[in-house]
């Protein structure tokens, strides 16, 4: 378990927890990678990742490495709504 300083925006205790981390290449989705090892506040939810964890993804979505399974997500658009 990695250790984390307490939050920069609000100052609350971060804790390790093990979270699903959306990867976007400019505003596009190319992956949801599971089970990333990520600090988040307990107050206010902010997330933060180790350098480390942010290059071993950076591999598995280069190499392909660790690819479980493609998921289909549905896509709506915000800008069509009416209040």
């Amino acid at each position: 378990m990695n250790k984390y300083a307490d939050c920069y925006y609000c100052g609350g205790p971060v804790t390790e927890r093990k979270t699903a981390k959306p990867c976007l290449w400019g505003e596009q989705l190319i992956a949801i990678v599971d089970k990333v090892p990520t600090g988040v506040c307990e107050q206010c939810g902010e997330k933060y990742y180790k350098a480390i964890v942010l290059k071993l993804i950076d591999q598995i979505l280069k190499h392909r490495t660790k690819i479980k399974a493609r998921i289909q997500v549905p896509l709506a658009d915000f800008s069509k709504a009416t209040a």
